[in-house]
């Protein structure tokens, strides 16, 4: 296989899986591949949304910067980039844009359409499974006036006004998250940041603002939103 750019897009549906070995496992993967086959890495983005989502704006930027640097989109099986099947291939299609898994790097065309019709299939299992799960929660909750989940909360109700708007803030949180992490001055600032690891927040500040670094809404740094960086991608 010829030495070629990559773009690496790793995708984890929770926050759990992000913290956890789902996301260590796609990096041990691509990061196999790369010292066996070689290459050179124009981006990375990461981020946390299902992979049956209709709007994944890392995918998208993903998908973006591999076409504007005629580079290889990279991950670590097909199923993190997407459960939508052909809708997937067609748009990679539209867009010329290559993809390689990690796992899989010498798949013919075919292979990798068998794969991603396998994803749907397991998409459509997982809806069908919730589903079936909310129908049951809802039984119980008309006959017993309550449901105990597996953690020991009670629920009395699906669908609450309540639980609408803590699903809806916690949604904004991950996609706030999201843009922070894929956000370019972002990435400029941490790489130096990592460097100059444990040197005062203060001092590491005043050396991005020197050397031309801002921040993601284009400001100075302070040693606040040096700390912040830092907890940002730990």
């Amino acid at each position: 296989m010829q030495s070629t750019n990559y773009v690496i897009y790793y995708r984890a549906s929770t926050e759990k899986q992000r913290d956890g070995l789902g996301l260590d496992a796609q990096k041990a993967a691509i990061s196999k591949f790369l010292n066996n086959y070689g290459g050179t890495v124009v981006d990375i983005v990461e981020e946390i949304v299902s992979g049956g989502a209709d709007v994944r704006e890392g995918f998208n930027q993903a998908l973006k910067v591999a076409k504007e640097t005629s580079s290889t989109l990279l991950v670590h099986r097909i199923d993190r980039l997407s459960r939508s099947g052909f809708m997937t291939i067609a748009l990679l299609e539209q867009e010329g844009v290559n993809f390689i898994e990690a796992d899989a790097p010498n798949d013919s065309s075919f292979s990798k359409n068998i794969k991603f019709l396998v994803a749907k299939e397991e998409k459509e299992k997982i809806q069908a499974r919730v589903k079936g799960a909310l129908s049951e929660i809802k039984v119980k909750i008309g006959k017993n006036g309550y449901h105990v989940s597996k953690a020991g909360n009670k629920i009395t109700s699906l669908g609450s006004p309540q639980n609408l708007s803590e699903m809806s803030r916690q949604k904004s949180i991950v996609s706030r998250r999201n843009k922070a992490l894929n956000n370019i001055n972002n990435k400029k600032a941490y790489s130096v940041v990592e460097l100059m690891e444990g040197k005062p927040l203060r001092t590491i500040a005043a050396y991005l603002n020197n050397n031309g670094f801002r921040t993601s809404r284009g400001k100075d740094f302070s040693a606040a939103q040096v700390s912040n960086l830092r907890k940002l991608y730990a």
